[in-house]
């Protein structure tokens, strides 16, 4: 008789400290989907930061008073804008998705 019981309270015990490693688990992926929702956030409002800047840039006013200046040349550069800056960073995932 005290087998059966110490067995049931042994099992109970083991389905309790199942439950709390699982519940342990949800919430560090939880943890991690906001910390990488709040980093995709971060990056949509730096993108938002730079179009608006490229636009500010890339009026008529500002670029036609340097070029009436001559500050300012309309020949190609010898090397592709796009190869002397880095590139953005991307969204920074602490963990491989699973395959």
């Amino acid at each position: 008789m005290f087998f059966r019981f110490g067995a049931a309270v042994c099992l109970v015990v083991l389905i309790a400290l199942a439950g709390t490693a699982l519940e342990k688990h949800c919430l560090t992926l939880r943890r991690t989907i906001s910390h990488q929702e709040y980093q995709k956030e971060v990056l949509l409002e730096r993108l938002s930061e730079l179009r608006l800047e490229a636009q500010r840039k890339g009026t008529p006013a500002s670029l036609l008073t340097p070029l009436e200046e001559g500050t300012f040349s309309l020949e190609r550069p010898e090397k592709p804008i796009r190869e002397s800056f880095p590139r953005p960073p991307l969204l920074n995932w602490s963990q491989r998705p699973e395959e």
